[in-house]
């Protein structure tokens, strides 16, 4: 079982970005607070593209109290990494260190967050799908920096193509995975994820290509201040569910439909890329 995050981070779009999208984060928002999901709110700077609304792409944190700043393939994408939102971290949590791993963007190397990284920190794994944006020398590196086993395959999506982050297909809730199988190429990979999945305890509920083009495999689960687990998923993804996937993943946990039409259109990712886990002790 996954122990789940409490407190995410997360951008408010700049007013440029128009009504569309700034109504949908708005919706997001204030959803996370009716449901009593603690926030870290950051304001998108004035000159950021529609790709800051993803930070988990570039920001992660770790339960050891590490919060690490990950290169990012696109160039315009860069500037997100900005010094007042390290500082935060800073001043509110107890942190061990910052690592910056952001010189392997000059070699053209990327390891994209928790897009690319889906982490099972209880048992010290990292699944990851490999494309240009998850490259398999530093997410090693990475790996072994931090003490945890990489487990890496190949993927593609319903045009053949292959995804560019591993949050399109594959999503851990507290003691289920959602885990689009269809998306694996090799069949021994997907054997062998699936075993270690079951191995660490994990439930496999199955979800289509079609279900990963609407951002299935983006959903976020998290703990709101009660200790209620929720699961947070677009609209058009609840929509899609069928009996059997809302009968596996079981009435103890909440489904949250989510608005993000505009957003998911215009940056072309969902809720996992735009919500940071936050892992860190308070001060």
């Amino acid at each position: 079982m996954i122990i789940l995050p409490k407190t995410v981070m997360l951008m408010k779009p700049h007013t440029k970005m128009g009504k569309p999208i700034v109504r949908a984060f708005q919706l997001l928002y204030d959803l996370l607070e009716k449901q009593g999901v603690e926030t870290l709110l950051f304001n998108q700077s004035a000159m950021s593209t529609v790709g800051a609304l993803y930070p988990a792409c570039w920001l992660t944190t770790l339960p050891d109290g590490v919060v690490v700043v990950l290169p990012i393939h696109r160039r315009e994408r860069r500037e997100e990494k900005r010094d007042d939102i390290l500082e935060v971290f800073q001043q509110k949590y107890l942190l061990k260190d910052v690592e910056d791993w952001s010189e392997y963007e000059v070699e053209g190397f990327f390891l994209e967050g928790t897009a690319s990284m889906v982490m099972d920190h209880q048992h010290k794994l990292i699944y990851a799908a490999l494309s240009q944006r998850t490259y398999p020398a530093i997410l090693e590196k990475f790996a072994a920096a931090h003490k945890y086993k990489a487990i890496m395959f190949s993927a593609r999506d319903a045009s053949g193509k292959t995804p560019l982050h591993t949050n399109m297909l594959m999503h851990f809730g507290e003691d289920f995975v959602l885990l689009c199988e269809e998306a694996f190429t090799d069949d021994m990979d997907l054997i062998a994820v699936k075993q270690l999945l079951l191995s660490t305890g994990y439930r496999i509920i199955p979800f289509s290509l079609d279900q990963l083009t609407l951002f299935m495999g983006n959903s976020f689960s998290v703990k709101n201040k009660k200790g209620n687990s929720l699961l947070l998923m677009g609209e058009a993804v609840v929509a899609s569910l069928t009996k059997e996937q809302k009968k596996q993943i079981g009435k103890q946990v909440q489904i949250i439909p989510v608005s993000l039409g505009a957003i998911e259109t215009a940056g072309d990712a969902g809720l996992n890329a735009m919500l940071v886990p936050v892992w860190l002790q308070a001060k």
